[in-house]
């Protein structure tokens, strides 16, 4: 038999120490799985890495590309698994989610809901904002600026969320108690077809539209454009980004619900961290209530705005 060269000898002691230390990602490690690829979720992912890189905790972020994909969500939850991830933190897309967190809580793995809830025992913590008060706040202002009376068109998105739901829950109550009146109500998703056609059908019979969410926002906003119409009726959408904030400030669009994505992904991060670390779950769900924010081209310049607004994308 020959002798084991020093240089071998050094692989075969390293190999062993693999071996025995697991897999090269096996120091603190949290997934953050959340619901599309749309660009809400980037901040969310820039406070998520924010929070790792003060923590020293290592994040596998992966989402689906569309919103709803529940399979997509399971198979991603199983790759977060497989990486040695001892915690999950999900916007998730359907109660399937459910039977899930309560398998990774018998395999010592905790999970945290952001932006919505599905419900479920075995959650520790849900992270997002009040969605009924924001939808409110959404029909309150439209409300006003319509002296209490017009017609209102909303556009859903498809398939619909429990976030999105409550706003548009919100929304018809207090505009209902404004005195508004909602005359067209319809799931259209993303699609801009789709989108375009039902607004070249409707518009002449509204006055304003509501959207609950960034994509609904931005594709209703696109065919508004197409059809010449931006700035004719009034239009309060949801979240931000350059694209939207611009049409604001052109007078496109009234109000804009801005929500805090970034705060959403830093404070879920830091309250994972801190349970894998402190080896605690929670005997109830804890309940983190994020503010939003109404942005009009009255308070664009306000400095608390400016600063939700200049967010890094990125730590």
């Amino acid at each position: 038999m020959q002798p084991v060269t020093v240089v071998r000898w050094r692989r075969l002691v390293f190999a062993a120490f693999a071996l025995l230390a697991g897999p090269s990602w096996a120091k603190e490690c949290i997934g953050v799985v959340p619901a599309s690829a749309h660009a809400f979720w980037t901040q969310v992912e820039a406070g998520a890495l924010q929070a790792a890189t003060e923590t020293g905790v290592d994040i596998y972020f992966r989402g689906p590309s569309r919103e709803g994909s529940i399979d997509a969500q399971l198979q991603l939850i199983d790759k977060i698994v497989e990486r040695g991830c001892k915690a999950l933190i999900i916007a998730p897309s359907g109660i399937e989610i459910i039977a899930k967190v309560r398998e990774l809580k018998a395999r010592g793995i905790l999970t945290f809901y952001i932006d919505r809830d599905v419900g479920g025992a075995d959650v520790q913590a849900v992270i997002a904002t009040n969605n009924y008060k924001a939808g409110q706040l959404a029909g309150q202002h439209l409300g006003q600026v319509m002296g209490g009376k017009g017609r209102v068109g909303v556009i859903r998105m498809s398939p619909p969320v429990t976030s999105t739901s409550e706003r548009q829950r919100g929304f018809a109550q207090a505009a209902k108690d404004a005195g508004l009146s909602i005359v067209f109500d319809r799931a259209l998703g993303d699609d801009p077809e789709l989108t375009f056609d039902a607004l070249r059908d409707q518009l002449p019979h509204l006055d304003a539209l509501f959207t609950p969410n960034g994509s609904t926002t931005r594709e209703t906003h696109a065919a508004l454009l197409r059809l010449n119409a931006a700035g004719q009726l009034r239009h309060i959408g949801f979240d931000g980004g350059q694209l939207l904030v611009d049409a604001l400030k052109a007078g496109q669009l009234d109000a804009l619900i801005l929500q805090q994505p970034y705060a959403m992904g830093y404070q879920s991060v830091r309250l994972a961290q801190r349970a894998l670390r402190d080896k605690r779950t929670e005997p109830q769900r804890r309940q983190v209530e994020l503010d939003v924010l109404l942005l009009t081209r009255e308070n664009l310049h306000k400095p608390e705005v400016k600063e939700l607004l200049a967010l890094p994308k990125r730590p």
